[in-house]
């Protein structure tokens, strides 16, 4: 089971640019895609951290909308769990 405890978005726009944005892709080896990943930082039943990566930003940014408490009651196992590439870590340990 995996627990998020944030929310990121990896866009051009939220990165800092294009080149920037291609620089992480390349680290986590993702295709850039052109509206970019949303990110739920997440812990595993052990505390590891691992980023669940989607393409589907809105996604993510609904999420993110629903405030804070939503987060806090999200717990991800089995297929949603599964609708989501699995990263080893946080994006602040990538590059």
């Amino acid at each position: 089971m995996l627990t998020p405890r944030e929310i990121a978005f990896a866009t051009p726009q939220d990165v800092g640019g294009p080149a920037h944005y291609r620089r992480i892709c390349k680290a986590v080896d993702l295709p850039p895609l052109a509206d970019g990943y949303g990110l739920l930082l997440a812990v595993d039943d052990d505390g590891a951290k691992v980023t669940l990566v989607t393409g589907d930003v809105q996604y993510v940014r609904a999420i993110a909308s629903a405030g804070p408490e939503t987060l806090a009651g999200l717990l991800l196992f089995g297929e949603a769990a599964e609708k989501f590439l699995r990263r080893d870590g946080w994006p602040d340990e990538w590059i």
